[in-house]
């Protein structure tokens, strides 16, 4: 087992569930996704990987990675702290819907 720090807005949970009202409550939540997610990827076969996959060169992932900064210096793409944000927004409206209907 391992033990791993994030950071949750607890505003953006509290108006995704008003029913998390405390950080206990909050914190009890987001371990019962965490179990609830792993869960379901552990049960889940190995995904199909196609015959012909080979791995990348170091040579194609250092283009990838210079295509990528070159997109980042242009403005294009998306914060990492957005897309977190969006991700645990999703996550909470998901996990408010599963406690919903389980009552």
């Amino acid at each position: 087992m391992c033990e791993v720090k994030i950071r949750i807005d607890e505003a953006q949970v509290r108006k995704a569930n008003p029913m998390l009202t405390d950080m206990e409550s909050i914190t009890r939540w987001a371990q019962h996704l965490m179990d609830t997610c792993i869960a379901d990827l552990a049960e889940e076969e190995d995904y199909p990987l196609p015959e012909n996959l080979k791995p990348y060169t170091i040579e194609e992932l250092n283009a990838r990675i210079d295509q990528a900064m070159r997109e980042s210096a242009a403005g294009l793409g998306q914060d990492l702290d957005e897309f977190i944000d969006e991700l645990e927004e999703e996550f909470a409206r998901e996990d408010a819907l599963e406690m919903a209907e389980a009552v």
